[in-house]
């Protein structure tokens, strides 16, 4: 009986005189279960897509409608090229325009294509803008091609254009 009391007051005795040691070893044990726990939520993930659950219940933009924007804009003269894609809830839009086309022509060219979009479709999507211009070279050399970034959220009216 002696020993058993003995053989546990050595055990508590090691445990005081390592005690630093004893907290070390109990929270790197509880972090390597928190660590263990973030990475099995990552490999064993439940399938859902990048986007979670984001794009539930959005209204689809279906290609007849990027074809008939493309179309429409494709009309004006001063329009080069256009592209349309859709990405998660943004749509994006790059035209590119001729030589002679003015900065608020390009603007007012590109609030247009919104309006081939349903309602349902303006409130569900971000719509993202790039104008940019064929290469257009002044006396000097230099080119003066303009690169115009634009943004309109679901939320907002109007789109919003960097200073340029």
């Amino acid at each position: 009986m002696y020993n058993i009391i003995y053989s546990g007051g050595i055990k508590m005795e090691m445990i005081k005189r390592h005690k630093g040691l004893a907290i070390i070893c109990l929270l790197a044990a509880i972090l390597l279960l928190i660590i263990f726990i973030i990475f099995s939520r990552m490999i064993f993930s439940n399938g859902n897509t990048e986007y979670g659950d984001r794009l539930d219940n959005i209204v689809e933009v279906k290609q007849s409608v990027i074809k008939e924007v493309i179309s429409k804009t494709k009309e004006y003269e001063e329009v080069e090229d256009i592209t349309v894609r859709t990405q998660g809830k943004i749509v994006y839009t790059t035209i590119t325009f001729t030589e002679k086309t003015s900065k608020d022509k390009a603007k007012e060219i590109a609030a247009k294509t919104l309006e081939s979009y349903s309602e349902e479709i303006i409130e569900c999507y971000d719509f993202e803008f790039i104008l940019t211009q064929k290469e257009r070279l002044n006396e000097e050399g230099k080119d003066e091609a303009f690169t115009i970034a634009g943004t309109k959220h679901p939320k907002r009216e109007k789109i919003s254009w960097t200073r340029n």
